[in-house]
């Protein structure tokens, strides 16, 4: 298998085509990195009728997020298990500034929650709210 990264709506993970093709081949399991902030996406050029409001000009209709399989099982775990453990330690040192004036939770391992499995997405989703 080769590795991917698929960025779709969240709500994805919940049809039943993605679980018939994930869920019951338990050997190709993603992962998931949600984004703390919700994704823009701006349409290309005249995409889009002109409206008196750009309110809705660069919304995306669904939140975003990215789901990861590394090519197999043990590849998945060690992209799941490295993200995890760099968002750690970057999540433990909010105060240090990296010399550029930016503090470290701008670091893209403090950018995305990381859900291993369908339950952890749901877990997030309720410490959220």
């Amino acid at each position: 298998d080769k590795p991917w990264f698929l960025l779709l709506p969240k709500f994805v993970h919940k049809k039943d085509y993605f679980v018939k093709a994930f869920y019951k081949n338990k050997s190709q399991q993603p992962f998931y990195l949600i984004p703390k902030k919700r994704y823009v996406y701006i349409p290309p050029k005249h995409f889009r009728d002109k409206k008196a409001s750009d309110v809705h000009k660069k919304s995306s209709p669904f939140v975003s997020m990215w789901y990861i399989w590394g090519g197999t099982a043990n590849a998945t775990r060690m992209l799941a298990d490295y993200y995890f453990q760099r968002s750690r330690r970057y999540r433990n040192i909010t105060t240090k500034n990296d010399g550029n004036g930016d503090n470290n939770k701008n670091d893209v391992f403090c950018r995305c929650d990381i859900a291993r499995s369908k339950s952890e997405l749901r877990d997030l989703r309720r410490k959220k709210g």
